[in-house]
Parts: C-alpha cells; sequence; structure tokens
C-alpha cells in the first residue's frame, strides 16, 4: 500500500484514505467524501488526520489526531500547511485527486501569494 510519509520527531508517520475509512466518515457525517473535503475546519483536518493514520495504525482515534495536530504545530506548521503539505499530498497517494492538479493548485497559491506582495 502507498502512503504519504513525513519525518516528525524521529519516527516515519505515514498516511494514506482508504476506501472503508471514506465510508466510515460518510456514515458518520451524512456526507459524501468530496463535500467533506470541501470545509477543512479543523474538526474535518482531525477527522483526516484520524483517518489517514488509521491505515498503517489501525487504534489510531481523534486523541492521537488531535495529538499529531499539536506536534505539527510544535514543529513548525500551520493549519494552512498541515492542509496543503500533508492533507493534499495524502489525498493524492488515495486516488482522489492527481498529482498534476495538486501542483497546480500548489502553482497558483504560490502566484497569488506573488501578486499581493507586488500589490503592497
Amino acid at each position: 500500500m502507498k502512503y504519504y510519509e513525513l519525518e516528525l520527531n524521529g519516527r516515519t508517520v505515514k498516511f494514506r484514505l482508504t476506501s472503508n475509512d471514506c465510508m466510515v466518515i460518510e456514515k458518520e457525517t451524512g456526507k459524501s467524501i468530496t463535500d467533506f473535503f470541501s470545509n477543512l475546519s479543523i474538526t474535518t483536518v482531525l477527522t483526516l488526520l484520524r483517518y489517514m493514520c488509521r491505515s498503517s495504525q489501525s487504534n489510531f482515534d481523534i486523541e492521537d489526531a488531535s495529538n499529531l495536530y499539536d506536534e505539527l504545530i510544535d514543529a513548525g506548521y500551520t493549519l494552512e500547511t498541515i492542509i496543503s503539505e500533508i492533507i493534499m499530498e495524502a489525498l493524492v497517494v488515495s486516488g482522489f485527486m492527481k498529482k498534476d492538479d495538486l501542483k497546480a493548485m500548489k502553482e497558483v497559491k504560490e502566484e497569488i501569494k506573488k501578486t499581493a506582495k507586488t500589490t503592497k
């Protein structure tokens, strides 16, 4: 099974959203998985972290996801970078988007940042 892997505080954390976990998310939230992704609140991010880590750690729960989030923040990540650098990459590995689509999204984001800097 493919994973998006990240080195964090001396250990490797693996992320992948399996089809089974997608069904669990849909049942729990009453939303399709794509509708669930469209609202990237902290609750959504923690839920995604929980289920993305369950594919390699079957007992990974919401408290573990919350602790992982806090550990990522302490390591210098922000909510934005957790979404763009971890969750989106894991969605590519999980088959929800193409690598080229993610690359294009990142390029647009960088262009917006450049434009914002030049207009100040």
